[in-house]
């Protein structure tokens, strides 16, 4: 079971670790011997160091070492995705497989690498494929680059497109439906509801979804791709482009297999149930991360 509590992102430097230690304070318990926490942005690993993210302030964060001082367990920090991922690889739409990528979408792109059953996190941030160069002098990206495949495959880019197409059609469907300010979920919740110019947008996003994909395929080889986030229900008005661009761009396409791109089993509990799971590891012996740096 994963006991959910909201909290407003921090907007003043300084908060991060008074946020996340009022947040585990509300779950936790005498008996708790370990303490998982996931965070969207750059981890430093194994010593637990936010060093930055495109949607939070703080910077240089010694998030662990703030934790373990506050509560006086271990406490394991990583980067969201990663914890997503490992509750998907042990429970979810990855299980089984011991090569496997998670691709979360949502106000960007992240993701994860599980390789040989094992988190693979290169020298701490592998899996941040939202920022790969994907459309040269494109659209700007929240990390302050031109083109990150993001730009074009996430909630953002949705919205982006639909405000383009609504500004073209001030009287169409679209725009008595989406009332400003709208979200990448609102349009992909229209898509669903059989909204016809919605499905085509989502069509056009999961395209570029796909295009990226192959590029993770060239370069990775998965035995599965694991597709979830916050980008509203992913589904196969995403999953089906994505499915056939990648298909048809895949590097000797007509002597190999697609691997199956699937929809995360989770959902937005997969985050801290693999943050809670990473816990359990650590406290149990399974992981070694030495002491806080």
């Amino acid at each position: 079971m994963v006991e959910e509590r909201r909290f407003s992102n921090p907007e003043a430097p300084g908060q991060l670790t008074k946020a996340v230690v009022e947040a585990v304070s509300q779950v936790l318990t005498p008996d708790t011997t370990a303490i998982g926490v996931g965070v969207a942005g750059l981890v430093q690993w194994p010593d637990g160091v936010f060093v930055w993210g495109p949607h939070v302030v703080d910077t240089g964060v010694p998030l662990r070492a703030d934790l373990e001082r506050a509560f006086d367990v271990p406490v394991l920090v990583d980067n969201d995705a990663n914890a997503a991922a490992w509750a998907e690889h042990q429970t979810g739409s990855g299980k089984g497989y011991d090569d496997m990528l998670l691709v979360t979408l949502g106000t960007g792109i992240g993701g994860a690498v599980i390789m040989g059953g094992e988190l693979r996190r290169g020298r701490s941030f592998a899996g941040e494929w939202g920022h790969m160069m994907f459309e040269r002098n494109g659209e700007r990206c929240a990390c302050g680059k031109r083109g990150c495949w993001e730009t074009v495959a996430s909630g953002p880019a949705l919205v982006r497109l639909a405000r383009e197409f609504i500004f073209q059609n001030p009287d169409g469907r679209l725009a008595h439906r989406l009332a400003e300010p709208f979200t990448g979920e609102d349009v992909t919740e229209a898509a669903d509801e059989g909204d016809e110019t919605a499905r085509g947008l989502v069509a056009q996003v999961g395209a570029d979804l796909g295009r990226g994909l192959c590029s993770l395929i060239a370069i990775l080889d998965p035995e599965i791709i694991v597709v979830g986030g916050g980008l509203g229900s992913v589904g196969e008005a995403l999953l089906g482009p994505a499915r056939r661009v990648a298909a048809d761009a895949l590097h000797g396409g007509s002597h190999r297999r697609l691997p199956p791109i699937v929809v995360a089993e989770l959902g937005p509990a997969a985050g801290a149930a693999g943050a809670a799971m990473l816990a359990a590891d650590l406290a149990a012996g399974r992981v070694a991360i030495g002491p806080a740096g």
